[in-house]
């Protein structure tokens, strides 16, 4: 008698690639003689489109082939408020009191078994409000396994991508920070998510979230309409539970019984296949012939160490004949307009690529990035923005530059490591880079001398690299699981920087960080003034502070003396590291520094809400010349002219129209040397402000 082998998972040759999760691609039953390989599509799935400018009540969506699924429509309300050139769709709805929560949906009757759907995410109340906004595919109801034109979210099943505001709650003293996942739903709005991602949207801006399945694979990708030239986050799962089904999207509040949902959408889009026209990884703009920034250097969005030589430049196109109006294309550094650096202009065209001049960019600087596009008419526009800094690894490790790891705090009552600090850790084969004393790897803090935590014990996958301590410490990915990424799987090259790359470690980063927490390091300085940068990830806005100890560091109830603080901004992911600057009230502050310092960095913010926001890299300190002694900026009338005069010396003169901190601009052209005083004459004309500035 002959044995017949157990069937498998073709592709499937050990649990280590399953990730604990089905991958039934094309099994093979070998006993039966059968191969599997999915459903064949549907014939005459339809492309439906709508980005509801059409629409001005209820009933004229209805009339278009749309409806509504709602526990009691009632407490369903839909309105279509302006949005850019024309309008958008607004879902709000209510719980049933005490006995169900507020959802509301709004669906398409076609069936699909391959679908590709996208929506716009416009407006919503930010993290203030506990709601799922959802796009779902293989939508069917869980009696009857059909798509009625009454579906009851209730008996709803099928697959959805979701971005959930606030994942923890919508109190005073919840974590505010949302997530996007994939989910299977069945009757009863029980879920089993396949695939999460921490992020948090940042309110006032758009987000388009598409969401395809073929063949059991599920891929969920969200993107920033501020830059469209790749996914902020890329979700992908295999599931068999639903071959076809139903698209839409819908509210739904995880607030219990007591929570509403407020959601605005636009620019819908379903069909069999995915339509984009742009270059990958881009996604076209929703609307079509808008000019959008297709390729860009820097690449990344957030990008360390971008060389000053080689500047910045970019690709945009309108993905069709609609042109560019090159000369109103518009670069911001800093909030500086500097588009005149974009030369030569091309000419109009559909498709243009734009470069700024060689010194436009300069070294060991930090960077906030935006270019504004239009079409020719100007009824269509674009923004894109981006971070980068110029440093080279090579000078944030050259005296008098200074680069404190943020895990490498104070050890054994106010002790601390004779610097070059060795680097140390543990490699993913599990072997250790230096450690037992060399390099801060598992050294213990004293609680209270050398760090505050609110964890009195170490938290279990937290303590990667000071294993005894509460503060939580950590490496590789911690923030996206799905079919192809692991919790702890490296991260990307570009977040490693070269010198823990050479030796087989990653970066390690203080995590779970809470309001009140905070660490102290003693290093030497050279003696000179600094500029102060934290290193941050975050996926949500708090704040951060440093100050110098001036008391005894290696006893408990120190004296700490405010430096500044750092005012970090909602970088969508912790994966997202920018410099945030030390600023002394509305300007960078300048550190005085010299010999042995100790200093301490602490977590600020709202208690509970600003739990887990952000991952602490490094401080960088930058040296600086000293500001120099205020002069005075004098004015007088010389004739028809108005003549203005000041001190020899690094000032630089600017003005503005108004008071707005954004509109002051240098003054380049007209100023002369008068012996020891500098001065230019300019002739009256309306209202003109003017300042000097150091350096």
């Amino acid at each position: 008698m002959k044995t017949i082998p157990p069937c498998r998972p073709t592709g499937a040759s050990s649990a280590n690639n399953l990730r604990g999760r089905s991958r039934l691609i094309g099994f093979t039953l070998g006993c039966l003689g059968l191969v599997w390989w999915g459903i064949a599509p549907l014939q005459g799935q339809p492309v439906i489109q709508d980005n509801f400018d059409s629409y001005g009540t209820v009933s004229d969506m209805v009339a278009a082939g749309w409806r509504l699924s709602a526990l009691n429509p009632a407490l369903v309300t839909t309105t279509f408020p302006a949005s850019g050139q024309g309008k958008a769709l607004r879902l709000q709805a209510n719980p049933v009191p005490n006995t169900a929560p507020a959802v509301g949906m709004w669906y398409r009757t076609n069936e699909y078994t391959e679908f590709f759907v996208a929506v716009d995410l416009v407006d919503w109340p930010g993290t203030d409000k506990n709601q799922a906004m959802v796009v779902f595919g293989h939508l069917t109801d869980a009696n009857t396994g059909t798509i009625p034109p009454n579906l009851n979210p209730a008996t709803a099943q099928g697959v959805i991508c979701n971005y959930d505001a606030s994942q923890y709650g919508e109190n005073p003293t919840d974590r505010r920070q949302g997530q996007f996942q994939i989910n299977v739903v069945n009757a009863g709005f029980a879920t089993r998510t396949l695939a999460v991602a921490e992020v948090t949207f940042e309110p006032g801006r758009s987000y388009r979230i598409t969401f395809s399945g073929r063949a059991g694979r599920y891929v969920a990708k969200a993107y920033d309409h501020h830059d469209l030239t790749r996914p902020l986050v890329v979700l992908e799962a295999e599931d068999y539970s639903f071959s076809s089904g139903a698209c839409g999207f819908l509210g739904f509040s995880r607030q219990g019984t007591v929570g509403t949902v407020d959601a605005t959408w636009d620019n819908f889009y379903c069909g069999p296949s995915d339509p984009n026209t742009a270059p990958e990884p881009a996604l076209a703009h929703p609307v079509p012939g808008t000019p959008q920034v297709i390729s860009r250097n820097p690449t990344n969005r957030f990008t360390n160490f971008h060389p000053a030589s080689q500047g910045i430049r970019f690709t945009a196109s309108t993905l069709s004949d609609n042109a560019i109006n090159a000369a109103a294309t518009r670069l911001y550094l800093n909030g500086q307009d500097v588009s005149a650096a974009l030369q030569p202009l091309p000419a109009n065209g559909p498709t243009l690529t734009f470069a700024t001049a060689p010194g436009t960019l300069q070294p060991n600087q930090v960077y906030a990035a935006r270019i504004e596009l239009q079409d020719v008419s100007g009824t269509r526009r674009s923004t894109n923005t981006f971070w980068f800094d110029t440093f080279s690894e090579t000078i944030l490790e050259t005296p008098p530059f200074k680069t404190v790891e943020c895990e490498d705090y104070n050890y054994d009552s106010g002790q601390a490591q004779t610097e070059p600090i060795p680097l140390s850790g543990w490699k993913s084969d599990g072997s250790k880079v230096n450690g037992d004393g060399v390099g801060y790897l598992d050294l213990v803090g004293t609680p209270g001398v050398d760090y505050f935590d609110n964890r009195t014990s170490p938290e279990g996958g937290w303590n990667d690299y000071r294993f005894w301590d509460a503060v939580g410490t950590s490496t590789g990915n911690q923030d996206i699981s799905d079919l192809t990424r692991a919790i702890r799987d490296p991260l990307p090259p570009e977040l490693i920087r070269s010198k823990y790359a050479a030796v087989g470690l990653q970066e390690y980063v203080v995590a779970r960080t809470e309001p009140g927490e905070w660490l102290n390091y003693t290093r030497t300085f050279v003696s000179t003034n600094y500029l102060v940068y934290l290193r941050v990830g975050s996926f949500g806005a708090t704040e951060a502070e440093l100050g110098r100890v001036t008391s005894d560091p290696t006893q408990p109830d120190q004296t700490v003396v405010p430096l500044g603080r750092f005012s970090i901004p909602n970088n969508l992911m912790h994966i997202h590291y920018t410099y945030v600057p030390l600023m002394d009230g509305d300007r960078p502050a300048r550190v005085a520094l010299g010999g042995r310092e100790t200093l301490r960095l602490t977590m600020r913010g709202t208690p509970g809400q600003d739990n887990r926001k952000v991952y602490l890299n490094y401080l960088l300190f930058v040296p600086v010349p000293a500001l120099p002694q205020p002069v005075s900026l004098d004015i007088r009338r010389q004739g028809d002219q108005v003549l203005l005069s000041w001190p020899d010396g690094p000032w630089r003169l600017q003005s503005s129209p108004t008071l707005d901190p954004s509109a002051w601009t240098d003054v380049t052209q007209g100023i002369s040397q008068q012996g020891d005083r500098r001065q230019f004459s300019t002739v009256p004309e309306g209202t003109r402000f003017y300042r000097l500035v150091a350096p």
